[in-house]
């Protein structure tokens, strides 16, 4: 009896504790459905519930025919999103995920044990379609794709040291992309998003402001005529085994910039390309000494100050001069030439007796009217001013210096627009790049009779003098062939700057320059007649045919030039511009 009295009073106990626990759980159910369901929600809210950006694309850079030079693509950036659960999977297949991502397994483990603590990071940004179509054939747990912007560039090379690039964060790195960034990144976006606990959207529930999409920006440059320019360049460069070198075209019509190729360059699409000595655009950043290419603003100056008349004789015999223990030297004894016949045959001595007979102030004036050490500004990054002395700090040495194209630098691009000057009589245009800004044209023409006859005489200088290899069969050019040494603590009479700066007299008319830097030539073929004058000539025949421009010279002329650049004396061409010898 007493036994079964303590065995009743064991589950009696028994079956009060089962009741006290099942009034407590229902106590405790009824207690997050209705008394602290709030609170609860708030928290799952919380983790569910996100801000998120709406990336804004970044604007496109197009050409004037709206070729596209740069523009953003989607691209998948995988994440890690629970790294305890990525890190549970089968070891194979992270193996062959690393092997896919070409990473160090045992470094991406560590990486992640590192970073397991934040709810989100990045293992890979920026994958192909491809690699993405390999990731999701493991299987993987634990990982989430994001879309990102990556910047593509499908002229690659010839335009790299122009567009320049972004980084891997979308922003503007060098170049335009860096002077236009604000221009072209846009806006991002915001949403209130409800994300599963693998990180992936399930619902959007608001946009809180949509993201605005950057500006297109049109390029003066036309895409057809920059291939052509860095085609040739290239291709010289190469042939010569010169260090470097740049093409400008310009339009002289409106100062539009239809190319600035430069070479070295680099392709802007593969990460391990890239160079510093690729980034660099000579044609807008580079300046150097214009060797003989500043003979026909030398001239302007003379005959439009009266200083000088057409027709003048000056003896450059024995064909050399001498001041104190500095020497310069003309190829040969070119005895008497008249005015235009200095420009013409690229006399030293006869170009230093015209600079005897100018006032400094005058030959300043029209440098500095020219804009020779000035920028012409047209939004690049380091764009450089070049030098321009005031006239009352030149020696008697300067001028003669300035004569001949040293003592002073420019940019390619200025030479371009220096001669964009004699193309339109006098009327400075600045170059522009940006096909929406506004031409820029000086108010007042000056000069004007200067630079008409400067006109006529580098006509000659292609159909008779220096300039012969640049003849373009058809058209009438005009121009001018340049050699300079390379100043290197002192002038380096093995290294060389060979230059040639010429204008097609077309509708429109076009100036283009050609500069390359240090040919590695056999002796005496490093002059801007042999190295530079062939590229502008291909340039221009190319650009030419490709704006639909046609010949300007009638057949019976044409016909007759062509018959004299045929029989002419291979020796004639051993007459180029001559070097300033110190």
């Amino acid at each position: 009896m007493i036994n079964f009295i303590k065995i009743f009073r064991r589950q009696e106990f028994i079956s009060f504790l089962i009741l006290i626990s099942i009034s407590v759980i229902l106590y405790r159910c009824f207690s997050l459905q209705y008394i602290e369901s709030k609170n609860y929600s708030s928290e799952i809210e919380k983790r569910e519930i996100r801000k998120e950006i709406i990336k804004a694309s970044r604007g496109s850079i197009v050409d004037r025919n709206n070729i596209i030079l740069a523009e953003s693509i989607l691209l998948d950036t995988l994440s890690v999103t629970n790294a305890d659960l990525f890190l549970k999977n089968n070891s194979k297949d992270i193996q062959d995920l690393c092997v896919i991502l070409n990473k160090n397994c045992n470094e991406l483990k560590k990486d992640i044990q590192r970073k397991r603590n934040k709810k989100q990071f990045h293992i890979k940004r920026q994958l192909s379609a491809s690699t993405v179509q390999q990731i999701n054939s493991l299987k993987l747990n634990g990982i989430i794709y994001e879309k990102e912007f990556q910047r593509f560039y499908p002229r690659g090379e010839e335009m790299a040291p122009l567009i320049g690039k972004t980084n891997i964060d979308h922003v503007g790195h060098m170049c335009l992309e860096k002077s236009y960034d604000s221009f072209l990144k846009g806006v991002d976006g915001e949403r209130i998003v409800r994300k599963d606990k693998d990180g992936k959207v399930v619902k959007n529930i608001r946009l809180v402001s949509p993201a605005k999409d950057g500006e297109k920006l049109i390029l003066t440059i036309d895409s057809r005529l920059q291939y052509v320019a860095y085609r040739e360049l290239k291709k010289k460069i190469e042939q010569v085994n010169a260090k470097s070198g740049s093409v400008v075209i310009l339009d002289t019509s409106n100062g539009d910039i239809l190319a600035a190729a430069s070479y070295p360059s680099y392709d802007p699409n593969n990460k391990n390309a890239y160079t510093s000595e690729g980034e660099r655009n000579r044609a807008i950043i580079d300046s150097i000494e214009p060797g003989s290419t500043i003979k026909p603003f030398l001239f302007a100056a003379a005959v439009d100050s009266g200083s000088v008349k057409l027709g003048e004789t000056f003896d450059t015999s024995p064909g050399y001069i001498k001041f104190g223990k500095k020497i310069y030297k003309d190829f040969k004894d070119y005895g008497l030439l008249s005015s235009e016949g200095v420009i013409i045959k690229s006399s030293n001595v006869g170009s230093i007796k015209i600079s005897q007979k100018l006032d400094k102030k005058t030959y300043h004036d029209l440098l500095e009217y020219l804009g020779i050490g000035e920028m012409v500004n047209i939004k690049f990054p380091s764009e450089i001013s070049g030098k321009l002395k005031h006239f009352s700090e030149w020696s008697e040495s300067d001028i003669r210096s300035h004569a001949l194209g040293y003592a002073l630098q420019v940019t390619p691009l200025q030479l371009a627009k220096a001669y964009s000057v004699i193309a339109n009589d006098g009327l400075v245009i600045n170059p522009r790049i940006n096909l929406k800004s506004f031409i820029q044209k000086e108010n007042k023409q000056r000069y004007k009779k200067g630079f008409i006859q400067t006109k006529n005489v580098i006509k000659q200088v292609v159909e008779e003098g220096t300039g012969k290899n640049a003849f373009v069969d058809g058209y009438t050019i005009g121009g001018k062939t340049g050699t300079a040494e390379v100043f290197d603590k002192k002038y380096n009479k093995k290294k060389h700057t060979s230059l040639f700066a010429g204008i097609t007299f077309t509708n429109p008319k076009l100036v283009i320059v050609v500069v390359i830097n240090e040919p590695n030539t056999k002796p005496d073929q490093f002059y801007g007649a042999y190295v530079a004058a062939p590229v502008f000539k291909t340039v221009a025949s190319d650009s030419l045919r490709i704006l639909n421009i046609s010949p300007n010279i009638v057949l019976e002329k044409k016909e007759k030039v062509s018959s004299k650049t045929e029989k002419m004396d291979v020796t004639i061409f051993k007459n180029p511009e001559d070097k300033y010898v110190f």
